[in-house]
């Protein structure tokens, strides 16, 4: 296949209400600020991707960068993991985690959602692997034991989810215990139990409550400290025998070679858009692979079905759906299973009048 040339690249911006609101020990996030870039190719194929910067107050300077660094990529061929490789060499003395991370690898997904759509395939076939259903983990947007009973029993009723994640880390640990007592009496027995913490302990709490989670049959416990604690996260990996889960706040593959390195988590979750769009993401299922890693999703569920199917150590997609909405056709779940799309590319299609009704102008 003779790759096509780059011939547009345009970058809007919406921001939508999350419904309802995702919570957790530290804040409330109620906006679903997306930046959203389409690429066209000289040819006539269009890609589409977008990124989450969590907060309004990013999304002009993210669509800024987009665009900018976009616009350097108009006429060349499109090659995304070439492109890729010279938009990081080129950022070594900016630096490309954060904002800059986040616009390159919104670029590099709509980049290999139009390679895709040229070649005719799901963005999955086209990175070697079969279009299978991916089994999830209902990710829940609620805070405390009666709020999220409620909508774990919701979700194993509506998705047919057999794993459930929650958000934890009240001021009692025996709060957080009875949470998971109310959630588990919510699903029954055969539901697993996967919490997290959000970077929200020291590392004598976090083990004192790894082991009484653990006691309640969790599954896993997930960013008991600050991300970038490699040290503390691997010695509290050794002190447990509870899983330690990680990685939705590495910034590129670097970073997680890094953590992997240190023993810091027994499972990963890399995020789509820090760890660098479909060809970070494809560096760090090798580096998951390398190290024997079970490797989960998180958010970006469109991306990730494709991407979790190209991953030899895949685990589990992590279900929260911050696009939805905005879609004609948002990612469909059956039996707790999330399915490929029939379409060529990632198959993201928008809701034009949706993303008209929350654009913002930056």
């Amino acid at each position: 296949m003779t790759l096509p040339r780059i011939a547009d690249i345009r970058v809007r911006a919406v921001d939508a209400p999350l419904d309802p609101p995702l919570r957790n020990s530290l804040n409330t996030i109620g906006r679903a600020p997306l930046v959203i870039v389409d690429l066209r190719t000289a040819d006539g194929a269009a890609g589409t991707a977008y990124v989450f910067p969590y907060t309004p107050a990013a999304l002009g300077p993210t669509a800024a960068l987009a665009r900018s660094l976009g616009a350097g990529l108009v006429g060349k061929p499109l090659a995304p993991a070439t492109l890729w490789r010279e938009m990081h060499d080129a950022g070594r003395i900016l630096g490309t985690e954060g904002l800059v991370q986040i616009a390159l690898s919104a670029l590099d997904m709509a980049m290999w959602d139009a390679l895709a759509v040229t070649a005719g395939l799901p963005l999955c076939e086209l990175l070697g692997a079969e279009a299978r259903p991916v089994p999830i983990y209902a990710s829940l947007r609620g805070w405390g034991a009666s709020m999220l009973a409620e909508e774990a029993g919701r979700a194993v009723a509506t998705l047919g989810a057999r794993w459930i994640k929650f958000k934890v880390g009240q001021k009692r640990l025996e709060d957080d215990l009875d949470t998971v007592r109310a959630v588990r009496a919510a699903v029954g027995d055969e539901v697993g139990i996967l919490v997290d913490y959000n970077q929200a302990l020291d590392l004598p709490e976090a083990e004192r409550r790894g082991r009484a989670l653990e006691a309640e049959g969790v599954r896993w416990l997930e960013e008991p400290l600050p991300a970038q604690d490699d040290a503390g996260l691997a010695e509290l990996a050794r002190r447990l025998t509870l899983p330690v889960q990680g990685g939705e706040n590495w910034w590129g593959p670097a970073s997680m070679q890094r953590a992997l390195s240190a023993g810091a988590v027994d499972l990963c979750m890399p995020d789509a858009m820090k760890i660098g769009g479909v060809t970070g993401w494809q560096r760090a299922a090798a580096i998951a692979a390398a190290h024997r890693v079970p490797m989960s999703s998180h958010i970006f569920v469109e991306a990730s079905v494709h991407l979790l199917n190209a991953t030899p150590t895949a685990h589990l997609l992590e279900h929260l759906d911050v696009a939805g909405p905005l879609l004609a056709e948002p990612l469909q779940v059956k039996d707790g299973m999330a399915l490929v799309p029939d379409r060529p590319g990632m198959g993201l299609l928008w809701d034009e009048a949706a993303l008209a009704k929350h654009a913002v102008d930056v």
